[in-house]
């Protein structure tokens, strides 16, 4: 998440960037149920902004559904909101294999990568527990958060990579929800995968740059 602290902060902003449990070296988790990830967030405190990308988007939308004062504006980028059963054992096991991916087969898998961009992500699956990641599908076997999602107070701003690339958010799932939420703009960063703001940084700077003006 370098680039958004980055961006953020020549705006001004004060910037942290916790870590999810059983990630950036934080230790095993009695659980790793919808409702310990969700209380995990709370427990940070509230926030005038978030910004949660893939899992970090999906348990933020959780909090804030509970919380609303927990943020005041939120990100969601690529979240896996619904994920149905069969695919959840699919999902699980190319998580666990990621994390033993080295900087060479990121390089492989997406040239066009920063090296910044790999080398954290090496550094991040070498913080992360696998039977932290391994639990979370365990324990959540399938999940639908669009009611969440729809019923949001706040102004929310959901960046999805492109379906003809890669993306975990469904279009129709994403459209069903702005449709009935007004508060929440849903914006396709065009030509980018799950991770749009390593695949086309300056096309989701822009974005975030325009959604933030427009809802200060």
């Amino acid at each position: 998440m370098w680039r958004y602290q980055e961006w953020l902060e020549e705006l001004g902003w004060d910037v942290e960037a916790p870590a999810q449990l059983g990630h950036g070296g934080r230790g095993p988790s009695p659980s790793y149920g919808a409702d310990a990830l969700r209380d995990d967030n709370l427990a940070m405190g509230d926030h005038d902004l978030v910004v949660g990308h893939s899992l970090g988007g999906a348990t933020a939308l959780m909090a804030a559904a509970v919380r609303p004062e927990w943020a005041r504006r939120l990100v969601m980028v690529d979240p896996p909101w619904n994920i149905p059963g069969p695919m959840v054992a699919m999902v699980r096991d190319a998580q666990l294999a990621e994390l033993d991916w080295t900087a060479d087969d990121i390089r492989a898998q997406y040239p066009h990568w920063d090296d910044r961009d790999i080398e954290a992500k090496v550094f991040e699956a070498s913080r992360a527990d696998p039977g932290a990641v391994a639990g979370i599908f365990d324990q959540n076997p399938g999940w639908t958060m669009l009611q969440m999602a729809m019923t949001l107070p706040m102004p929310t701003l959901l960046i999805t990579g492109d379906p003809a690339v890669d993306t975990m958010t469904s279009p129709a799932d994403a459209m069903s929800v702005a449709e009935a939420n007004r508060r929440l703009t849903w914006v396709t960063a065009a030509g980018t995968g799950h991770n749009p703001h390593r695949d086309d940084p300056e096309q989701v700077r822009l974005i975030l740059l325009d959604w933030l003006e427009k809802t200060a």
